[in-house]
This record gives C-alpha cells, structure tokens and sequence, in this order.
C-alpha cells in the first residue's frame, strides 16, 4: 500500500510537472499578447509576443508587475488580484517609445480572473492596435481636416465653433468670423501648374496661422476661412487687414514667385447669432459685397445683406419660372448708319415682365442667370430666336447677338452659332457675336481660339462696353475682334464733356490704324451724332435712332422704310 501511495504520488507530481510545463508552451506560443499573474504580482508566464511588444523581446517571466507593465495594465491586474473586479473592459493602453508619432504603440487589452489551487491569478490579454488606431485617427482626421493643407475643413469649423458656444464665456467673448477669397489665384494654377497651386495653398494656411487666428479652415478650392474670439468692430478690420497683408505677399514656389489678392467678408456672432452655418453664411455674404465693390477689398455683414439675399433668390425661383412661362421676350435695337441715318442692323435684346415684379432690368437678372448657369439656356434660346426672326428680313441687316462669358466656360458656343445659323437659314455674315473684355479673364487662349474659329465661319466679333474696363486696349491689337462699341458713359456725356471728347477720339484714331470698326453706344441726340460723325465714327445705336422694339414691331418699321423707299425712287 505504501509503494502505491509513493507510486500515485509521484505519478501526479510527474503529470502536474508535464501540465505546468505544457500550459507554459501554450501561453508562450499564444498569437496575442497573454501574461499570467500570481496573487502576489509576480509574473509567472508570459506570450513571446508580450515580451517583444513590452520588455524588448527579453522574458517576463519572474518580473513584478510594477516594473514590466504599464500603469494602465498594472492597475488593471491589481484591481482584480484584490478581488474589486471580476474581470475588466476593453481598454486602450498607450505606451511611448519616442517624441514621434510614429513610436508610439496602442495596445487593446482586457484582464480576466481564475481561481487556483495557489489562489487567484490574473490573465491579462493584449492586441497591437496601433495601425487599426492610426487608420481610424486619420478617417476622423479626414472628416474634419482638409486633406491637402491639414486646416480645418467647413465641417470641423462648424463643430469647433459649436463646441466653443457651449461654454458661457465662449458665448460672451464671441466670435467674429471672416470668410477669405484668393483672387487671382486660379492664372497662377494655370501657369505654374498644379503642383504649384497646392504649394501657394499650402503657404497660405502657414500665413493664416501666424496671424493667431483660433480657428483656420479651407472652405473649398481657393475659399478659406478664419475664426477668432472677440474682434468686434474696428477690431475685426484690423484684423481683416492683417490677414489681407499677409496673404498679399510674394509667394515662393520653388524658382516661381506668384502675387495674389485676398477679398474677405466679415461676420460677428453679436449680429450673426450663434449658429456656426449662419456666420459663415453671413461672411460669404459679405464677401460678395466685398468682391463687388472697389478698395481693400473687405466688407462687414449687416442685416440688410439678408435682405438683399433674400431677394436674389426669389429672384432666381422668379427667373426659372419666367422661363418656363414665356415671360422673357426678345426685343431687338436699331443700329444706324451716321452719314444717313440708315437702319443697318439691330442688336437683339432680352426683356423680363414679370406679373407682380412689372419690368425686371436685364441689369438685375442677367447676373443672376449668370451666378446660377441659367444664362446658358437664356443665351441659346436670344441666339436661336434671333437668328430665325432676321433670316427673314432684307439682306443687308446685321444682327449682334451678346455671348456670356460663363457661356464661353459651360458650353461650346462655336456649335452653338454653327446649329442656330444652320436651323435658321441666317447667313455667318449677317451675325456678330459681342462679347465683353470679362471673357478673357478665366482663359484667355481658349476663349481666342474659340472667337477665332468664329471668324473662320464668317461671324464677326465685336467687343462691347470698350473702355470701362482696365485692360481693354491690351485686348484690341492682338485678338481676333472687328468692331469696338464705346460705351455709352462716355457717349451720353458729349458733346459739353471736353474729358469724353478726348477719350473718344483717341478711341477712334486707335480703331482706325487697327482697322477695326466702331459703333457708338447710347446716342439720344442729334448733336450726339453729329459730333460722333465729325469723329470719323461710321455706325451710332440709341434712342436717337429708336428704342428696342418687337420682332412684329421692326417688321412693321422695315416694311413702311421699304414702301416709303419705293415711292421716292
């Protein structure tokens, strides 16, 4: 009996030797991060994989918790040797190897506890997460952040502002915020590439952090915008400026330097309220104003800027609904000959009535249609009708035809004039296409190829409101355009304007060594002509020689002109 009981207790010392050993290999061979604990904090076995991701790769084995683990496992596991838990959460561990962001190292870890013959032990289980954390740190980065310069995107504005309005003082601090526009940044991209553009965007949000701003954000394309405590009144120009001068600075991009502006329109949570969406609202539409007017290129909101916006867009819905309606009409201008007063063309004309609005100005409309891209139905329809109506009146009558230049940028207006001349039977040389010198702005070599090949077809080009703008005499000498209308500012200020007089006139001696032909715009009376005539000036358009009439209208007109002519010949 004695030898059995050695025999069988040996046996079992023999078989819990091989047990420990084996669960040893198994907790050593585990594929994630495993280290058993005993009850008095020693670590009694330990994963290869824990030992690499914790001690370098050397064993665990032996070592206390309060050297080899980190404070957020080591609290974990004593809190379950004490019996406080009967196992953990889910948690995340950070442990720091370097300064950068690339050494640190996120575990996920849970600690379970067993109860055993020497008392309670702890298992604690652990998983590298780092990639998965990064790649989740960078989609939430993505959401809010813009990709290329890193500021904030229109999303995280809006979520920086509403976090900072939760709290009482930031509420009573307030916020101004300013809505920034980069002008003249896309004939950079254009030139340089755009590699280039993303340097200079990249610069620009570098140049928009330095000024302090709390917030910095890139609202899309070329928009940005910047948000910052305070700033009421004479502060938020200041400000404004300072940003204005930075922005405007000599850029370096690589062997390149480039030179924009900034236009900014300013919103303040004191007018605004403190809906993130309606400041940034309200300073787009301060920067409309500010991109309108001349100056520093800066505007504040006010409320009658809603107003206004309120209207331009019962406006647009009008506009549509005038389209689907028939309330626009084509309506069409003499234009005469100076020497004897004869009709020889007309230009036809867009007319709005609208049932409540009455007579809505093409001033007012055409920049809407223009700003919703409604212009490109509006622009084939005038040219299409046009062309139909004066096919069918005497030959010798020209017909002018204004083009957009957001026609120019949507559509192929060579196919456009190339199909209404083919439906209407209306020969090329019977039709100008008047353009404005805002038509070279976007891309000048496009736009002459395209105005070139218009030319080609037998259409003339003639460039409309000649000397309101800044650049209109580098256009005439080198692009393909056949006429210059003067505008009629200076035309309606002869003959008693000594100032128009001269503008005038070298407008004539610059067409006539260009060979270029020039009708004079807003003639109303006779000693208007007369002057313009004695310049040397060939074609005259006004009131002096009619107002914009119907297609039925100048029927009639041409009809009595050619009876009258039958009975003096």
């Amino acid at each position: 009996m004695r030898l059995a009981s050695a025999i069988g207790a040996g046996w079992r010392t023999l078989r819990g030797r091989a047990s420990a050993a084996t669960l040893a290999r198994v907790v050593s061979d585990n594929f994630a991060g495993m280290v058993v604990v005993e009850s008095g904090g020693v670590i009694v076995a330990a994963s290869r994989i824990a030992s690499d991701l914790l001690n370098g790769g050397r064993p665990l084995d032996g070592h206390g918790i309060r050297q080899a683990l980190p404070p957020d496992m080591r609290h974990a596991i004593e809190q379950v040797l004490a019996g406080a838990v009967a196992s953990t959460e889910l948690a995340l561990a950070v442990i720091r190897r370097g300064e950068g962001e690339d050494d640190r190292l996120v575990l996920q870890y849970a600690v379970t506890a067993s109860e055993v013959d020497s008392g309670r032990i702890a298992c604690l289980n652990f998983w590298d997460v780092t990639e998965r954390r990064r790649a989740e740190e960078r989609l939430s980065f993505l959401a809010s952040h813009d990709p290329l310069t890193g500021a904030l995107s229109r999303t995280g504005l809006c979520a920086a502002i509403n976090q900072r309005f939760e709290t009482e003082r930031g509420r009573g601090e307030g916020l101004a915020v300013l809505a920034i526009d980069l002008a003249r940044f896309k004939p950079v991209n254009d030139a340089l590439g755009h590699a280039h553009g993303d340097m200079l965007l990249k610069q620009v949000v570098g140049r928009l952090r330095a000024t302090g701003a709390a917030y910095v954000a890139r609202l899309g394309g070329h928009g940005f915008a910047v948000a910052h405590p305070g700033l009421d009144g004479g502060e938020a120009i200041q400000f404004c400026e300072l940003i204005q001068d930075r922005l405007t600075l000599p850029y370096q991009l690589g062997p390149h330097r480039a030179i924009i502006g900034a236009e900014v329109g300013i919103s303040h949570s004191g007018v605004s309220g403190f809906d993130p969406d309606r400041l940034l609202s309200h300073a787009d539409m301060a920067l409309s104003i500010a991109r309108e007017g001349a100056g520093r290129g800066h505007a504040s909101f006010s409320p009658e800027m809603d107003a206004g916006l309120r209207a331009r867009q019962e406006l647009e819905t009008a506009m549509q609904q005038a389209m689907e309606r028939g309330e626009i009409s084509l309506m069409f201008q003499p234009q005469a000959s100076l020497d004897d007063g004869t009709v020889i063309g007309v230009e036809a004309l867009m007319r709005w009535v609208h049932p409540e609005l009455g007579s809505v100005s093409p001033e007012r409309f055409i920049p809407v249609a223009e700003e919703t891209g409604k212009i490109v139905e509006l622009g084939r329809w005038i040219l299409e009708a046009a062309c139909r109506e004066v096919a069918g009146w005497p030959g010798h009558l020209k017909l002018s035809v204004n083009v957009s230049p957001i026609q120019f940028e949507l559509v192929d207006v060579v196919g456009e004039v190339k199909e209404a001349l083919t439906r209407s039977g209306l020969p090329a040389h019977r039709l100008d296409v008047e353009i404005t010198e805002g038509i070279f702005m976007s891309n000048a070599r496009a736009v002459t190829d395209a105005l070139q090949r218009l030319r080609n077809l037998g259409v003339g080009i003639a460039l409309d409101d000649f000397g309101t703008g800044y650049s209109s005499l580098s256009y005439i000498g080198r692009l393909p355009i056949d006429k210059i209308k003067i505008d009629q500012s200076f035309v309606k200020r002869l003959p008693g304007d000594q100032q128009a007089g001269v503008i005038v006139r070298a407008v004539m001696m610059l067409s006539e060594a260009l060979d270029k032909i020039v009708i004079a715009e807003g003639i109303e009376t006779a000693d208007q002509a007369w002057m313009l005539k004695m310049m040397g000036c060939k074609v005259g358009q006004g009131y002096h020689f009619g107002r914009p009439k119907t297609a039925a209208e100048m029927r009639a007109m041409l009809a009595e002109k050619s009876a009258t002519d039958r009975i003096a010949g």
